[in-house]
């Protein structure tokens, strides 16, 4: 008994340390089956190589598996305004969170917190997904809006879409492009401090698997010719080369960048730092880009928004991460990578400008 009211009061305080799954729900519809991406010899290497900066090893021989997609309807669940998790019984539904790792590392459901309860009647959905997407567009493009792709198509009736009134701009806007076409599609507003008693929620899952920005190529033009409608995107008559810079960032920085820039403005490309521009100016950019270089970062997310482009991704050595190769792959993008000298704490790093060149001279 004492257990018991423990636990009821950690749950009053909007505390909560354990977890359940939906997988087997008895209400799940799977709405893509898992399928296996497959890969070269050359695409294997980067893969492994990144695999073992992690302190994992997994055989890319055998490809690389891509979940299943689905929707689970759920009753009686509360949602939380500070997250976007789901929790049924005292317990966070894992699905409404990612994963378990991602559940591990977020604070917001293991800090006590003054939420106010609110017993809401009808269909309820939602993308939120906090504190990832907070600000970060990759977080936003990859996690929360391709979860709308399926549930859209599924859905006809009345349905609520639950989101936050301080979302960034771009996400207000680039929302709004996708349900345009959906007036069945009703978006209210959480505060950070409410949680809502939701009588029945349909629970999209993620597309999108960790260190991945690989999704189905239906969805990834669904994403891309909403977004550049909504923008009122043009082509224009010169393609673009740019290179990504990190300067003003604190992490990932291009140390020996300096030795970089003559050269690649001897083959005409533009340095741009996404964080001077608006998303409508960076959507623009991207669509008529025809060569990326960058180092690692959220930059590369608007690699969704190019028709098509060849792209050099920049790594430490000691950090590679795999998600823009994946991106690429999945839009059919000529993908290479260069990697460099071993990051410092904030994963800054230099690379050999003689392969940068050697790069330049093949491909562009």
């Amino acid at each position: 008994m004492l257990k018991k009211a423990l636990f009821r009061l950690l749950h009053t305080a909007s505390y909560y340390f354990r977890y359940t799954s939906v997988l087997h729900h008895s209400s799940k519809k799977v709405m893509a089956p898992s399928q296996v991406l497959q890969f070269n010899e050359q695409e294997q290497a980067f893969l492994q190589h990144s695999a073992e900066t992690f302190n994992y090893s997994l055989d890319y021989s055998l490809g690389y598996r891509v979940k299943p997609v689905f929707i689970v309807a759920l009753q009686d669940v509360t949602f939380l305004g500070n997250s976007g998790a789901l929790v049924q019984n005292g317990k966070v539904i894992v699905e409404s969170v990612f994963d378990v790792s991602r559940l591990a590392k977020s604070p917001a459901f293991k800090t006590p917190s003054v939420m106010l309860p609110k017993s809401k009647e009808g269909i309820y959905t939602s993308i939120l997904h906090l504190p990832w997407a907070a600000n970060n567009n990759y977080h936003w493009f990859f996690d929360c809006l391709p979860r709308l792709y399926f549930l859209l198509q599924e859905v006809k009736g009345p349905i609520n879409l639950i989101m936050r009134h301080d979302l960034p701009a771009y996400q207000h806007e680039t929302l709004h492009f996708l349900l345009r076409q959906h007036p069945n599609v009703k978006v209210v507003y959480i505060g950070k401090h409410e949680k809502w008693q939701v009588e029945q929620f349909l629970l999209p899952s993620y597309l999108s698997n960790a260190q991945s920005g690989y999704l189905p190529l239906p969805v990834s033009q669904w994403l891309q010719e909403n977004i550049w409608k909504g923008y009122k995107v043009a082509s224009s008559e010169t393609k673009q080369r740019i290179y990504i810079s990190r300067s003003k960032a604190k992490t990932r920085r291009l140390l020996n960048e300096q030795e970089l820039l003559p050269l690649l403005a001897n083959y005409n490309f533009k340095v741009v730092r996404a964080e001077e521009l608006s998303y409508q100016e960076q959507v623009q950019l991207f669509y008529d880009t025809e060569s990326v270089i960058a180092p690692h970062g959220a930059g590369l997310t608007n690699l969704l928004f190019s028709k098509h482009s060849k792209v050099l991704e920049l790594h430490p050595s000691n950090v590679i991460k795999p998600h823009y190769f994946l991106l690429s792959k999945g839009l059919g993008f000529d993908y290479d990578a260069i990697i460099g000298s071993a990051g410092d704490m904030n994963e800054n790093f230099t690379v050999d400008v003689a392969q940068v060149k050697q790069w330049l001279a093949k491909f562009v």
